[in-house]
C-alpha cells in the first residue's frame, strides 16, 4: 500500500476537511484518508498503482484549495 502526504494551506474548518475527505475517498483504490485539521495535513493510503501524488493534489486544488507538497 502506498501513502501520500501533503498540506492544504486554506483548509480552515471541519466542513472543508469533510468535503476534501469525501472527494479523496471517492477515488479508486483509496483505502484511508487521515486529515489533521490543526496541522492542515492530509495523509492518504491507497493501493492503486495508477495514482500518484499529483492525482490527489489536483483533485483538492480543483475544489479551490491551495496544496503544499511536503
Amino acid at each position: 500500500m502506498d501513502e501520500v502526504k501533503f498540506k492544504v494551506k486554506n483548509m480552515e474548518c471541519k466542513s472543508c476537511a469533510n468535503a476534501i475527505e469525501k472527494k479523496l475517498k471517492s477515488m479508486a483504490g483509496v483505502k484511508a484518508v487521515d486529515i489533521n485539521l490543526q496541522k492542515k495535513m492530509i495523509s492518504i493510503q491507497h493501493d492503486n498503482p495508477n495514482l500518484c501524488q499529483d492525482n490527489f493534489t489536483c483533485a483538492v486544488e480543483d475544489m479551490g484549495y491551495k496544496v503544499q507538497v511536503i
